[in-house]
Protein backbone atom coordinates (compact mmCIF):
# COMPACT_ATOMS: atom_id res chain seq x y z
CA UNK A 1 0.00 0.00 0.00
CA UNK A 2 1.23 3.64 -0.78
CA UNK A 3 0.61 6.21 1.92
CA UNK A 4 0.21 9.83 0.49
CA UNK A 5 -1.35 13.15 1.14
CA UNK A 6 -0.15 15.83 -1.36
CA UNK A 7 -2.33 18.66 -0.14
CA UNK A 8 -4.71 19.26 2.93
CA UNK A 9 -7.89 19.96 1.10
CA UNK A 10 -7.52 16.65 -1.01
CA UNK A 11 -10.55 14.02 -0.71
CA UNK A 12 -9.31 11.86 1.92
CA UNK A 13 -9.18 8.30 1.42
CA UNK A 14 -8.00 6.55 4.26
CA UNK A 15 -7.43 7.08 7.83
CA UNK A 16 -5.80 5.44 11.04
CA UNK A 17 -7.38 5.77 14.51
CA UNK A 18 -6.94 4.03 17.79
CA UNK A 19 -10.22 3.76 20.19
CA UNK A 20 -9.12 4.83 23.82
CA UNK A 21 -9.13 1.26 25.71
CA UNK A 22 -7.83 0.31 29.75
CA UNK A 23 -4.78 2.69 28.78
CA UNK A 24 -7.19 5.98 28.78
CA UNK A 25 -8.69 4.50 32.21
CA UNK A 26 -5.27 4.77 33.82
CA UNK A 27 -4.26 8.14 32.10
CA UNK A 28 -7.60 9.64 34.12
CA UNK A 29 -6.14 8.71 37.41
CA UNK A 30 -3.34 11.41 36.90
CA UNK A 31 -5.05 13.90 34.06
CA UNK A 32 -2.27 16.40 34.21
CA UNK A 33 0.64 13.87 33.78
CA UNK A 34 -1.18 12.07 31.16
CA UNK A 35 -1.47 15.36 29.24
CA UNK A 36 -4.92 15.38 29.54
CA UNK A 37 -6.72 18.88 29.71
CA UNK A 38 -9.06 17.27 32.30
CA UNK A 39 -10.72 14.29 33.56
CA UNK A 40 -13.42 13.28 31.51
CA UNK A 41 -16.25 10.50 31.40
CA UNK A 42 -14.63 7.33 29.86
CA UNK A 43 -17.64 5.44 28.87
CA UNK A 44 -18.92 8.44 27.19
CA UNK A 45 -15.53 9.11 25.37
CA UNK A 46 -15.61 5.76 23.94
CA UNK A 47 -18.99 6.18 22.74
CA UNK A 48 -18.22 9.66 21.03
CA UNK A 49 -15.56 7.73 19.30
CA UNK A 50 -18.02 4.86 17.96
CA UNK A 51 -19.94 7.87 16.66
CA UNK A 52 -16.82 9.68 14.75
CA UNK A 53 -16.39 6.16 13.07
CA UNK A 54 -19.83 6.11 11.74
CA UNK A 55 -19.25 9.49 10.53
CA UNK A 56 -16.04 8.52 8.66
CA UNK A 57 -17.54 5.53 7.03
CA UNK A 58 -20.61 7.60 6.39
CA UNK A 59 -18.56 9.95 4.07
CA UNK A 60 -16.84 6.97 2.25
CA UNK A 61 -13.75 6.85 4.31
CA UNK A 62 -11.88 3.81 4.82
CA UNK A 63 -11.16 3.40 8.84
CA UNK A 64 -8.06 1.64 9.46
CA UNK A 65 -7.91 0.42 13.76
CA UNK A 66 -4.55 0.67 14.86
CA UNK A 67 -4.21 -2.56 16.73
CA UNK A 68 -7.00 -4.44 14.89
CA UNK A 69 -4.97 -4.09 11.74
CA UNK A 70 -1.67 -5.61 14.14
CA UNK A 71 -3.35 -8.66 15.32
CA UNK A 72 -4.55 -9.24 11.58
CA UNK A 73 -1.14 -9.11 10.94
CA UNK A 74 0.23 -11.19 13.47
CA UNK A 75 -2.08 -13.54 12.89
CA UNK A 76 -0.94 -14.37 9.29
CA UNK A 77 2.48 -13.57 9.33
CA UNK A 78 5.15 -15.57 11.79
CA UNK A 79 7.81 -13.18 11.61
CA UNK A 80 5.81 -10.62 12.72
CA UNK A 81 4.10 -12.55 15.13
CA UNK A 82 7.56 -12.97 16.74
CA UNK A 83 8.65 -9.48 15.92
CA UNK A 84 5.29 -8.31 18.54
CA UNK A 85 6.21 -10.69 21.46
CA UNK A 86 9.98 -9.37 20.77
CA UNK A 87 8.00 -6.09 21.19
CA UNK A 88 6.43 -6.41 23.97
CA UNK A 89 8.57 -9.00 25.91
CA UNK A 90 5.61 -11.49 26.61
CA UNK A 91 4.36 -14.28 25.09
CA UNK A 92 1.14 -14.99 24.01
CA UNK A 93 -1.86 -14.56 21.29
CA UNK A 94 -1.86 -11.47 19.04
CA UNK A 95 -5.06 -9.93 20.87
CA UNK A 96 -3.37 -9.90 24.27
CA UNK A 97 -0.06 -8.70 22.78
CA UNK A 98 -1.43 -6.04 21.32
CA UNK A 99 -3.36 -4.83 24.54
CA UNK A 100 -0.18 -4.91 26.53
CA UNK A 101 1.61 -2.77 23.44
CA UNK A 102 -0.50 0.08 25.28
CA UNK A 103 -0.61 -0.54 28.75
CA UNK A 104 3.62 -1.64 28.77
CA UNK A 105 3.50 -3.85 31.92
CA UNK A 106 6.20 -4.22 34.07
CA UNK A 107 6.85 -7.35 36.65
CA UNK A 108 8.57 -7.36 39.91
CA UNK A 109 7.16 -8.05 43.31
CA UNK A 110 4.29 -6.25 42.26
CA UNK A 111 2.91 -5.83 38.55
CA UNK A 112 3.32 -1.91 37.16
CA UNK A 113 2.02 -0.67 33.92
CA UNK A 114 3.51 2.29 32.09
CA UNK A 115 0.60 3.07 29.83
CA UNK A 116 0.18 5.14 26.29
CA UNK A 117 -3.11 7.07 27.63
CA UNK A 118 -2.23 9.64 24.57
CA UNK A 119 -2.40 6.70 21.49
CA UNK A 120 -5.87 7.82 20.83
CA UNK A 121 -4.12 11.21 19.29
CA UNK A 122 -3.14 9.33 16.17
CA UNK A 123 -2.37 12.67 14.35
CA UNK A 124 1.19 13.21 16.04
CA UNK A 125 3.27 10.45 15.64
CA UNK A 126 3.87 11.01 12.07
CA UNK A 127 3.53 12.77 9.05
CA UNK A 128 1.81 12.26 5.53
CA UNK A 129 3.45 13.90 2.73
CA UNK A 130 3.44 14.19 -0.71
CA UNK A 131 6.45 10.96 -0.72
CA UNK A 132 5.03 9.09 1.84
CA UNK A 133 4.92 8.70 5.94
CA UNK A 134 7.82 10.72 8.23
CA UNK A 135 7.44 8.90 11.61
CA UNK A 136 8.55 11.81 14.02
CA UNK A 137 9.50 11.92 17.99
CA UNK A 138 7.28 12.88 20.78
CA UNK A 139 8.50 15.72 22.41
CA UNK A 140 6.97 14.91 25.98
CA UNK A 141 8.41 11.54 28.06
CA UNK A 142 5.41 10.53 28.18
CA UNK A 143 4.20 10.12 24.43
CA UNK A 144 7.38 8.63 23.28
CA UNK A 145 6.57 5.32 23.41
CA UNK A 146 3.81 5.30 20.63
CA UNK A 147 5.77 5.07 17.94
CA UNK A 148 6.67 1.75 18.85
CA UNK A 149 3.17 0.94 18.10
CA UNK A 150 2.51 3.01 15.30
CA UNK A 151 5.50 1.29 13.50
CA UNK A 152 3.78 -2.07 13.63
CA UNK A 153 1.29 -0.73 12.44
CA UNK A 154 2.20 1.03 9.52
CA UNK A 155 4.25 -2.85 9.20
CA UNK A 156 1.07 -4.63 9.33
CA UNK A 157 -0.61 -2.65 6.36
CA UNK A 158 2.67 -3.20 4.42
CA UNK A 159 3.07 1.12 4.26
CA UNK A 160 7.09 1.70 4.06
CA UNK A 161 7.99 5.26 6.21
CA UNK A 162 11.04 7.19 7.10
CA UNK A 163 12.33 8.32 10.18
CA UNK A 164 13.03 11.31 12.04
CA UNK A 165 16.75 10.60 14.21
CA UNK A 166 17.37 13.88 15.25
CA UNK A 167 15.14 16.62 17.20
CA UNK A 168 11.38 16.04 17.54
CA UNK A 169 8.28 16.19 15.26
CA UNK A 170 4.99 15.93 15.75
CA UNK A 171 2.34 15.41 13.29
CA UNK A 172 -0.32 18.00 14.40
CA UNK A 173 2.66 20.48 13.26
CA UNK A 174 2.45 19.58 9.59
CA UNK A 175 0.16 20.41 6.77
CA UNK A 176 0.86 19.40 3.00
CA UNK A 177 -0.37 22.50 1.28
CA UNK A 178 0.30 21.11 -2.87
CA UNK A 179 3.37 22.59 -3.92
CA UNK A 180 4.67 23.51 -0.04
CA UNK A 181 4.82 21.95 3.21
CA UNK A 182 3.42 24.16 5.56
CA UNK A 183 5.03 22.74 9.72
CA UNK A 184 5.37 24.60 13.19
CA UNK A 185 8.30 24.53 14.93
CA UNK A 186 8.57 25.51 18.87
CA UNK A 187 6.17 23.92 21.32
CA UNK A 188 6.50 20.43 20.39
CA UNK A 189 7.94 20.10 17.16
CA UNK A 190 12.07 22.00 16.15
CA UNK A 191 13.84 22.89 13.73
CA UNK A 192 16.16 19.48 13.88
CA UNK A 193 12.81 17.39 13.22
CA UNK A 194 11.90 19.18 10.63
CA UNK A 195 15.25 19.15 8.09
CA UNK A 196 13.72 16.05 6.72
CA UNK A 197 11.15 17.89 5.07
CA UNK A 198 13.64 20.95 3.98
CA UNK A 199 16.06 18.44 2.63
CA UNK A 200 13.06 17.27 0.00
CA UNK A 201 13.56 20.48 -1.72
CA UNK A 202 10.00 20.82 -1.46
CA UNK A 203 9.10 24.74 -0.45
CA UNK A 204 8.70 24.34 2.84
CA UNK A 205 7.09 27.08 5.69
CA UNK A 206 8.80 26.64 9.29
CA UNK A 207 6.29 28.63 11.61
CA UNK A 208 7.29 29.98 14.37
CA UNK A 209 4.71 29.38 17.17
CA UNK A 210 3.95 31.62 20.17
CA UNK A 211 5.16 29.80 23.11
CA UNK A 212 1.86 28.21 24.45
CA UNK A 213 0.92 25.24 27.17
CA UNK A 214 -2.70 25.21 25.17
CA UNK A 215 -1.77 25.90 21.62
CA UNK A 216 1.13 23.53 21.19
CA UNK A 217 0.81 22.41 17.89
CA UNK A 218 -0.02 24.54 14.54
CA UNK A 219 -3.67 22.55 14.28
CA UNK A 220 -4.63 24.20 17.61
CA UNK A 221 -4.92 27.47 16.13
CA UNK A 222 -4.69 27.02 12.00
CA UNK A 223 -6.27 24.68 9.34
CA UNK A 224 -7.55 24.06 6.05
CA UNK A 225 -10.58 24.22 4.31
CA UNK A 226 -9.59 24.38 0.93
CA UNK A 227 -7.49 25.72 -1.73
CA UNK A 228 -8.64 28.94 -1.30
CA UNK A 229 -9.79 29.09 2.50
CA UNK A 230 -7.63 28.63 5.78
CA UNK A 231 -9.10 29.51 9.16
CA UNK A 232 -7.36 30.27 12.26
CA UNK A 233 -6.48 32.53 15.15
CA UNK A 234 -5.71 36.12 13.86
CA UNK A 235 -3.12 37.49 16.30
CA UNK A 236 -2.12 34.11 16.76
CA UNK A 237 -1.05 33.94 12.76
CA UNK A 238 0.26 37.16 13.32
CA UNK A 239 2.59 36.33 15.72
CA UNK A 240 3.92 33.70 14.17
CA UNK A 241 6.86 34.46 11.61
CA UNK A 242 7.27 31.73 8.88
CA UNK A 243 10.71 30.89 7.23
CA UNK A 244 10.46 29.87 4.20
CA UNK A 245 13.10 27.20 2.75
CA UNK A 246 13.14 26.13 -0.77
CA UNK A 247 15.78 23.80 -2.43
CA UNK A 248 17.15 23.60 1.14
CA UNK A 249 18.52 27.00 1.63
CA UNK A 250 16.90 29.62 3.42
CA UNK A 251 14.74 32.67 1.36
CA UNK A 252 13.26 34.83 3.69
CA UNK A 253 11.04 35.59 6.86
CA UNK A 254 7.93 37.05 7.04
CA UNK A 255 4.34 36.80 9.23
CA UNK A 256 2.49 33.49 8.57
CA UNK A 257 -0.40 35.95 7.12
CA UNK A 258 1.60 37.63 4.87
CA UNK A 259 3.35 34.18 3.54
CA UNK A 260 -0.51 32.56 3.27
CA UNK A 261 -1.52 35.79 1.16
CA UNK A 262 1.46 35.26 -1.25
CA UNK A 263 -0.21 32.24 -1.63
CA UNK A 264 -3.73 33.32 -2.53
CA UNK A 265 -5.07 32.18 0.02
CA UNK A 266 -8.44 33.81 1.92
CA UNK A 267 -9.24 33.81 5.81
CA UNK A 268 -11.94 33.13 8.29
CA UNK A 269 -10.95 34.01 11.73
CA UNK A 270 -11.77 32.61 15.25
CA UNK A 271 -11.40 33.66 18.51
CA UNK A 272 -9.21 32.29 20.82
CA UNK A 273 -11.89 30.93 22.76
CA UNK A 274 -12.98 29.19 19.89
CA UNK A 275 -9.72 27.62 19.22
CA UNK A 276 -10.40 26.29 23.10
CA UNK A 277 -13.55 24.81 21.95
CA UNK A 278 -10.83 23.36 19.38
CA UNK A 279 -12.80 25.06 16.38
CA UNK A 280 -9.79 24.67 14.15
CA UNK A 281 -9.13 21.47 15.17
CA UNK A 282 -11.38 19.75 12.55
CA UNK A 283 -10.48 17.30 9.69
CA UNK A 284 -10.54 17.95 5.91
CA UNK A 285 -12.84 15.65 3.89
CA UNK A 286 -12.44 17.08 0.49
CA UNK A 287 -12.87 21.14 -0.70
CA UNK A 288 -15.46 23.19 1.90
CA UNK A 289 -16.34 19.78 4.29
CA UNK A 290 -15.44 19.19 7.40
CA UNK A 291 -15.67 17.06 10.28
CA UNK A 292 -15.45 18.70 13.29
CA UNK A 293 -16.42 19.07 17.16
CA UNK A 294 -16.99 22.96 16.83
CA UNK A 295 -20.16 23.42 14.88
CA UNK A 296 -18.70 26.14 12.80
CA UNK A 297 -20.78 28.78 10.33
CA UNK A 298 -18.78 29.66 7.66
CA UNK A 299 -20.78 30.87 4.36
CA UNK A 300 -20.28 27.54 1.68
CA UNK A 301 -18.22 25.01 3.88
CA UNK A 302 -20.22 22.08 4.73
CA UNK A 303 -19.70 21.32 8.75
CA UNK A 304 -20.84 17.99 9.97
CA UNK A 305 -20.23 18.16 13.64
CA UNK A 306 -19.50 15.27 15.90
CA UNK A 307 -20.00 15.78 19.39
CA UNK A 308 -16.77 14.38 21.14
CA UNK A 309 -16.95 16.80 23.84
CA UNK A 310 -15.14 13.99 26.55
CA UNK A 311 -12.73 12.60 23.77
CA UNK A 312 -11.50 16.57 23.32
CA UNK A 313 -10.58 16.73 27.21
CA UNK A 314 -7.16 14.12 26.17
CA UNK A 315 -6.59 17.71 24.53
CA UNK A 316 -7.38 17.58 21.18
CA UNK A 317 -9.70 17.51 18.39
CA UNK A 318 -10.87 15.58 15.23
CA UNK A 319 -8.06 16.59 13.38
CA UNK A 320 -6.01 15.17 16.53
CA UNK A 321 -7.49 11.77 16.58
CA UNK A 322 -6.85 10.82 13.09
CA UNK A 323 -3.69 9.54 11.20
CA UNK A 324 -4.14 9.93 6.94
CA UNK A 325 -2.91 7.23 5.02
CA UNK A 326 -4.85 8.71 1.98
CA UNK A 327 -6.14 11.55 0.04
CA UNK A 328 -6.16 12.28 -3.14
Amino acid sequence: MKARARAEWEPLRKVAVHKPGLEVLFGLLDPENSLFRSRFNYLKARKEFENLLETLHSEGIRVYRVLNSIVRRAERDEKFYERLKEVTGLDGDPWFLTKMLVLRPKFGNEITVNPLPNLYFMRDQQITTSEGVIIGKMAKPQRRGETEVVKLFWDSISVKYDEVSEGYLEGGDFFPMGDFYLVGIGNRSDLKGVEKLISTGIEVGVVNEPPSTEFFHLDMYFNVISRELVIGVEKFMKNSQVDVYVQGRFIKRVDMITYLKEKEFNFHFVSEDEARKFATNFLTVKPNVIISPYNLKIRGVDTIFVDVSNLTEGFGGIRCMTAVIERG
